[in-house]
């Protein structure tokens, strides 16, 4: 097999293009692009090479994976891990999905998943209901001499990250800080960790800047009221999508007249309901779909960051931003977090949240930390989470030394 001496970045989804681009331009100088073209069944992946192509646009060099799989390998490989993969039904695969079904589901119908949960720390289901007969692969070693694992965000599950498939895929490890260096070096003590903060929010414009940008793309912003960015993550939990979007309009809609809120929906929300964008907006918010996007510019503009969970929490706190956290009134899916430990529900001890049903009204939650410009705190929340800011030139050096 050929060995290409060039540093190649595996694009399983269009986002990650916003993920990298700062990263690359900082420390890589040669870049191939390995756009992942494999067809996929789930609805939210169809079609999605064809998205990563329209926004490469012709300007960046790229390759098709179905072309070079088995052909090539690049001497340094950037993944971020875990959604690119093939698929293969073998005795070992096809044992624990009989597992599963009969002893799994079992478990999973009297509800004694959570006591094993408690107890040895894995729910014992093997996905229940939900499993497959087929296992997948991690298809980053076929194409990648050296893999490195990019982050993908701090919200993740301290009880189970990193994902026990990477141990034999990756030789480096990207990490945010010492949150998620420290819970990899304890599962694979071995591992060579790098951290890096979050680059994908770094060389952002100045917030006038950023606001004239936005302000002149999305014509309908009144300039003479502040911003508010509400990026709602999706939640779905087996199967079943939790609404965290339509049970907030009675209560955002009440201060529409004092202040503008531009929504971020959730790129998969808008494969799964088609109308919600326009529905949003016949009710007088600002409904922000660009493909491509660099949401460092949408958190940059903001005067104040509106999210629930997921990594628009840890992007706010990245980026310095003000913020409320909006807490579901979802009994199972709050459940659900409890039964997992999330970095993100750790902010929530940090900064201000807000509940449906709290005695407070929204709009006094807002105004409160609106008018506050005291940033102390949030360069503390900041240095808390991510630490020290990336070394992009030792890093340049290290990149380069391997791809040679």
């Amino acid at each position: 097999m050929k060995i290409i001496k060039k540093i190649a970045v595996l694009i399983s989804w269009p986002r990650e293009l916003d993920m990298f681009s700062t990263f690359i331009e900082n420390t890589v100088d040669d870049v191939v692009i390995v756009v992942d073209d494999c067809d996929y069944d789930e609805g939210e992946r169809f079609e999605k090479g064809k998205s990563i192509i329209e926004l490469l646009d012709g300007k960046t060099e790229y390759v098709l994976l179905s072309e070079i799989l088995g052909k090539v390998k690049y001497r340094v490989l950037f993944s971020t891990g875990g959604q690119t993969f093939q698929k293969k039904v073998t005795f070992r695969t096809y044992f624990k999905y009989i597992y599963a079904v009969s002893i799994g589901s079992f478990i999973e119908h009297f509800e004694l998943s959570k006591f094993f949960l408690q107890t040895i720390g894995h729910p014992l289901t093997g996905g229940g209901k939900y499993a497959e007969k087929f296992g997948k692969y991690p298809i980053e070693r076929a194409i990648g001499n050296k893999v490195i694992k990019y982050p993908k965000g701090l919200d993740i599950n301290k009880a189970t990250y990193p994902e026990d498939q990477w141990k034999n895929v990756f030789d480096i490890y990207l990490c945010h800080s010492n949150i998620d260096q420290n819970l990899r070096n304890n599962k694979f003590p071995r591992a060579q960790c790098v951290k890096i903060g979050s680059p994908r929010y770094d060389n952002m414009p100045s917030v006038s800047n950023a606001k004239n940008i936005i302000y002149n793309e999305i014509k309908s912003i009144d300039a003479e009221k502040p911003l508010l960015l509400w990026i709602p993550t999706m939640i779905k939990i087996r199967g079943e999508l939790i609404d965290n979007i339509r049970i907030w309009i009675p209560i955002f809609e009440k201060i529409l007249d004092k202040y503008n809120i531009l929504i971020r929906v959730h790129p998969k929300m808008l494969v799964m309901d088609t109308k919600i964008a326009s529905y949003l907006e016949g009710l007088g918010f600002l409904v922000d779909v660009k493909k491509g996007r660099n949401l460092g510019v949408l958190y940059q503009a903001s005067d104040l960051v509106l999210a629930d969970y997921g990594g628009s929490v840890l992007s706010a706190v990245y980026m310095k931003k003000k913020l409320i956290l909006l807490n579901s009134s979802s009994k199972k899916y709050l459940r659900w977090r409890k039964e997992r430990m999330y970095v993100d529900d750790d902010v929530r001890n940090d900064v201000d949240s807000f509940s449906i049903y709290d005695d407070m009204t929204f709009i006094e939650q807002v105004d409160r930390n609106i008018q506050d410009n005291s940033s102390s705190k949030r360069n503390r929340l900041r240095e808390k989470y991510f630490g020290e800011d990336c070394n992009y030139e030792d890093l340049r050096d290290m990149f380069h030394k391997l791809a040679k």
